[in-house]
């Protein structure tokens, strides 16, 4: 029987160049929000390849609201200046520059970022490194017979549930890599708008947004670790009398798990002031 514990609770395949296992959770986890490790993924090039292309339609666009706000100040006689006149066009060169390394800008911005999650999980892997989830609940079956089959038969039951969560937890993981793909991708248009002066205030929030998809890595990891410590003291509780109690404290780990991972999200767009 453990062996069809381990077969139906054990995963391991590869998709899109990353390898997603059951048995090192935390592990695969910390691989797909690492920002250094997550740009070794393969479809990561999709981003820089949609950023080349949308280069050249920020620049028209830069063009176009540069000479809207000259105009705009043109006719404000009494305010014009040549002062004024020399920083719109001191801006303009500016923008032109982060537009056309906005992708180097925005990747250092990450770094920085990626910074704070490096620490999180160098004092968070002393105490949790590694968690098998096929292993902890092997080795929270009891010892008598009777037990052991209605523990078994426990685990059957509670396996679509379970992986229906843990497939959600794992998308959700993956949608912030995609957003952070889109971030970088699309980050010359924000900038471009900033020409005008209703639009600087977008920029800045757009790449308040891009820092706070960072730092959900580090809410996803510590989410991760709090799990890991909640599965391995389950084990206490699975029992023949307690049957309804266990599936029930597994799908509310489950379920607490990925509601940290959502939230977390909202969390850094908080704190960060980015939305």
């Amino acid at each position: 029987m453990d062996g069809i514990i381990r077969l139906l609770y054990s995963f391991k395949f590869t998709v899109f160049g990353v390898d997603l296992d059951s048995g090192n959770l935390i592990g695969t986890v910390q691989q797909l929000t690492n920002f250094s490790k997550v740009q070794n993924i393969n479809i990561w090039s999709i981003g820089k390849t949609v950023n080349d292309c949308i280069i050249p339609v920020a620049l028209s666009l830069l063009i176009l609201f540069f000479m809207i706000n000259l105009i705009k100040k043109s006719m404000e006689v009494e305010r014009i200046s040549w002062e004024r006149i020399v920083m719109a066009f001191v801006s303009f060169f500016l923008l032109k520059y982060f537009i056309q390394n906005g992708y180097s800008f925005l990747t250092a911005l990450m770094n920085i970022v990626n910074d704070i999650f490096v620490s999180i999980t160098s004092v968070l892997s002393n105490n949790n490194s590694s968690i098998n989830i096929a292993d902890t609940l092997i080795n929270a079956v009891p010892d008598g017979f009777v037990d052991k089959i209605m523990t078994y038969g426990l685990y059957l039951i509670l396996f679509i549930p379970f992986m229906t969560t843990i497939v959600q937890i794992l998308t959700q993981i993956f949608l912030r890599i995609v957003k952070l793909i889109l971030c970088f991708a699309f980050a010359p248009i924000p900038v471009a708008l900033a020409a005008d002066d209703e639009g600087r205030g977008k920029a800045i929030q757009y790449f308040l947004f891009a820092a706070s998809v960072g730092l959900e890595a580090a809410i996803i990891y510590l989410a991760t670790n709090i799990y890991a410590i909640g599965l391995s003291g389950l084990s206490s509780t699975v029992g023949s009398t307690n049957a309804i109690s266990t599936i029930v404290a597994m799908l509310f780990l489950n379920g607490m798990y990925l509601a940290v991972i959502q939230y977390g999200s909202q969390f850094a767009e908080k704190l960060t002031g980015g939305h």
